[in-house]
């Protein structure tokens, strides 16, 4: 790619308007701009090709060469670029079309997500989303290179330069099979949930903020099993190999398989996971403001009670 740029915008306007108009006074008249000031871009234009590209006469004015011509045509072609790149750059800022990147770690990220986008992509039909699931350090690292535009995820350990704001605090709670004798119970504390096989969701955040739960407690339960995926985690409960202790829980109340499930509170006073949205520093495309002003908008509303397991 050149980097010897010596012509200006100004120069290829100056010299186009020259050719249209047949006379430097009358350019320099449309262009609002001083006949000498013009004089001097032409000629800046044609030092840099050393081609005859305008005649000059007394009785006639300015009249352009072939070359002088075609060579005008071409700036033309190029300010009518630039400026429409200029549109596309203010579209990019205010208004609703394009492609919004959207992280995510969040176990049911499902259950809410495509709620809030759907009446913003029925609204504008330009606008188009690519989601992508990450766990919630890998999150953070693609938003601050820049391959995402905002993320949601748990504001543990958040890294510098992202700015967050909090959406919904989830505590922890107990996932149980329906029939299970504590379905239905108002809350259960750690200790009577440790005296059940455990299926622990093995995943790099959703781990050890489950195995700090029992430690602080000074409690070891029996893990039969790790899953790295929330669903896959319901469904061996369902299935009845054990009970698992979660965050979120979505809108449904069976697993893949087909199974009754029914989350159990858990005392009151276990420390919860924050969920946050994040992005990067700086003024936000309105797309990311719109995207986050709904996404917070539901959080603080009856929906986001449904994800939510609280003691009662």
């Amino acid at each position: 790619m050149p980097t010897d740029l010596r012509l200006s915008l100004k120069a290829l306007r100056a010299f186009a308007s020259v050719v249209e108009h047949g006379s430097i006074s009358a350019a320099a008249q449309a262009l609002n701009t001083a006949p000498s000031a013009i004089a001097a871009l032409v000629g800046q234009v044609e030092a840099e090709f050393g081609a005859r590209l305008l005649i000059r006469t007394r009785a006639r004015g300015i009249a352009a060469t072939a070359e002088g011509r075609a060579m005008a045509d071409r700036f033309r072609a190029l300010l009518d670029s630039y400026a429409e790149t200029l549109e596309a750059g203010r579209d990019m800022a205010t208004s609703l079309n394009g492609t919004l990147r959207i992280g995510y770690y969040a176990p049911v990220a499902p259950a809410f997500l495509p709620r809030l986008l759907d009446p913003m992509m029925r609204d504008n039909p330009g606008l188009r989303v690519d989601l992508y699931e990450h766990d919630n350090d890998s999150v953070q690292s693609a938003l601050l290179s820049g391959h995402l535009d905002v993320i949601v995820f748990a504001g543990q350990d958040v890294r510098a330069g992202i700015e967050t704001s909090p959406l919904l605090t989830l505590p922890p709670y107990l996932l149980v099979p329906e029939a299970h004798h504590l379905a239905g119970t108002g809350h259960v504390s750690l200790a009577k949930a440790a005296r059940y096989p455990l299926i622990q969701l093995d995943r790099p955040l959703a781990r050890p903020y489950t195995e700090g739960l029992f430690a602080a407690k000074g409690l070891r339960p029996d893990i039969v099993a790790r899953a790295s995926s929330t669903e896959m985690v319901r469904s061996l409960v369902g299935a009845g190999v054990g009970v698992a202790v979660l965050n979120m829980q979505p809108l449904t109340r069976q697993s893949y398989g087909g199974d009754g499930l029914c989350a159990v509170p858990l005392e009151p006073g276990l420390p919860p996971i924050e969920l946050v949205a994040g992005q990067a520093p700086g003024a936000p495309r309105r797309l990311i403001e719109v995207f986050l002003r709904h996404l917070t908008e539901w959080m603080r509303g009856p929906g986001a009670d449904a994800v939510s397991v609280r003691p009662g």
